[in-house]
């Protein structure tokens, strides 16, 4: 029988009837898991404000809707699956912020149960603690809670990472087909996909190179059962769902080339964004370009997010500042890799801490570091997370073991919910990250309990004067009267029944403005310098504010409308 200690697969027979079986092992402890990674994904999943990322990301689903197909564009840096998964969910349940969120939330939900899937492989004592870890990490369930990619990257992570360790012990076609599904959802996810097949490829050389010198403890032999057969079905496949994706579901192939600010002409075609989107990223990953974007981080970005500090800033340099959020089961995990250094260790989990701290390092490297990476980066780390504790369990005592694996776990948990439930904008975190403040309620909430009122008023007229006009964009997509016209010149007339006005263009606007306003201050988006002046239309909204008196009235002498 296997070595817990050392991640090796047991027998597949039940324990005898002698041997009590202990609490994490009992029938309904892995669904208790995923019952509780779902409730923290799904509960209040409409409450956050809808983030720049997401409304993009809506706008985007909002014209696939129109046309029929996705159009892939090489320098957004996304594949099209995510905005098909987003398509079909609000297609079925409408337009709304957690119908956008809804796919996401399930597939990280999912992602715990691909952990516990590892149990084939691993211990299996320990992929229950990895899937729990998942589960309640506040990073995890963050970003399990938004309509991004990165929940969708994870999830083909672990589906490539499970048919791998199949292959490598069982070799049936239904490792081969999860390998294979994996690594196209992966291309079809993200162009990120590159560094963690990368990642795995190296790894394997890197392992069997190091087994000359520290043994593992190798998988129980088993017969290979894969025909020629089978991998032509799994290619065929795959080179399908690449096509049909990247082609707009067959009905966007174009013909002209894209625009090319080096005065270069790349081929379009189906699949050509495929190779197209490498440059553009490539230049955004390079430390030395010269295209800043804000989002440039200092190579030990990712350990301080792991140890629950507010990273290092210039205008910080001196002290690291403690945050709600922490990644301790995860940083656990990390130092835990270096005990596999010692001999007679599972070959899988080998392989995983040299993939997952390979992965550390590239991600290191690259100056453009946004949060929600971290997600992607940090998984194999709760598998040996788990392989520790079991060590623990059985050297240092389960009493001991238990206690401090409980005090682990409720740190963690307590600071999803803080994070998620009471602290979901509060910039002072670094995973609430150039996030869309409160402040948009000022808006949105009138505009819900006037159409509560009278579904005609839908057809309210509107105009949004500021920079950064996502995530309006999506968020007032079923406003069809309310516009988004360029800042200069200003729209003609200019009283509507709300206007959402960049503070330095107040000046120009309210000398043209005839009408009687409610007027308020906002700061949209934090991060950002930006802040913004609400106006709406006193005979339309005063049944909402009935005490409040409005704080804008026209000069009497107010200049007539002329083009800016």
């Amino acid at each position: 029988m296997g070595d817990p200690t050392s991640g090796e697969p047991p027998l597949y027979q039940p324990s005898p009837p002698t041997v009590k079986t202990p609490l994490y092992l009992s029938r309904w402890f892995s669904p208790a898991i995923l019952l509780l990674a779902f409730l923290l994904r799904i509960l209040w999943l409409g409450d956050k404000p809808a983030h720049f990322d997401e409304g993009v990301n809506g706008s985007f689903v909002d014209t696939l809707t129109q046309t029929g197909f996705y159009h892939y564009d090489p320098t957004n840096f996304h594949g099209p699956l995510h905005f098909y998964l987003l398509f079909l969910a609000q297609t079925l349940l409408g337009h709304d912020l957690w119908v956008l969120r809804l796919p996401t939330a399930l597939l990280s939900t999912a992602c715990v149960g691909l952990a516990l899937a590892y149990r084939r492989f691993l211990n299996p004592h320990a992929c229950q603690i990895a899937a729990l870890a998942i589960a309640i990490s506040p990073a995890m369930v963050f970003y399990g809670r938004y309509a991004i990619h990165e929940s969708l990257l994870l999830f083909f992570l672990l589906l490539t990472g499970l048919g791998l360790a199949g292959l490598s012990q069982n070799a049936q076609p239904r490792d081969l087909w999860r390998t294979a599904l994996g690594i196209t959802g992966l291309i079809l996810t993200k162009e990120t996909y590159l560094i963690h097949l990368a990642t795995f490829a190296i790894a394997i050389p890197c392992l069997l190179l190091y087994e000359r010198f520290s043994p593992s403890t190798l998988p129980p032999f088993s017969q290979k059962n894969l025909r020629p057969s089978d991998f032509v079905r799994v290619t065929l496949v795959s080179v399908a769902l690449l096509l049909f994706f990247y082609s707009g579901g067959f009905l966007d192939w174009p013909a002209q080339p894209l625009p090319d600010p080096d005065g270069l002409t790349p081929p379009r075609g189906a699949l050509a964004g495929l190779y197209e989107c490498w440059r553009p990223w490539i230049q955004t990953s390079n430390l030395s370009a010269h295209h800043l974007t804000g989002h440039e981080k200092p190579p030990l970005y990712w350990l301080q997010l792991l140890g629950g500090f507010q990273p290092i800033t210039p205008e910080n340099l001196t002290h690291f500042t403690p945050t709600i959020a922490n990644e301790w089961p995860a940083a656990l995990g990390l130092l835990g890799s270096l005990a596999l250094l010692a001999p007679h260790h599972s070959r899988l989990s080998r392989f995983l801490a040299i993939s997952g701290l390979g992965t550390l390092l590239a991600y290191s490297i690259i100056a453009y570091k946004t949060p929600w990476c971290l997600i992607s980066i940090i998984w194999p780390f709760y598998f040996i997370l788990g392989l520790g504790i079991v060590w623990s369990a059985k050297n240092l005592g389960r009493p001991l073991t238990a206690v401090l694996a409980s005090l682990l776990a409720a740190s963690s948990l307590h600071a999803t919910w803080q994070l998620n439930f009471h602290h979901p904008c509060d910039e002072s975190e670094p995973y609430v990250y150039v996030q869309s403040r409160e402040d948009v309620s000022e808006l949105l909430i009138p505009l819900q309990r006037l159409l509560t009122q009278n579904p005609l008023h839908r057809y309210l007229t509107g105009h949004i004067l500021v920079p950064e006009q996502h995530p309006w964009i999506w968020l007032l997509a079923d406003f069809p009267k309310v516009d988004f016209p360029p800042l200069f010149p200003l729209p003609q007339p200019l009283d509507a029944d709300f206007l959402l006005v960049d503070d330095p263009l107040v000046p120009d606007v309210e000398p043209r403005l005839h009408d009687v306003y409610f007027k308020s201050h906002l700061k949209i988006r934090g991060g950002s310098v930006d802040s913004s002046t609400l106006y709406l239309r006193k005979h339309r909204f005063q049944s909402l504010f009935p005490n409040r008196l409005p704080e804008f009235q026209p000069h009497p002498t107010n200049p007539e409308d002329s083009p800016k």
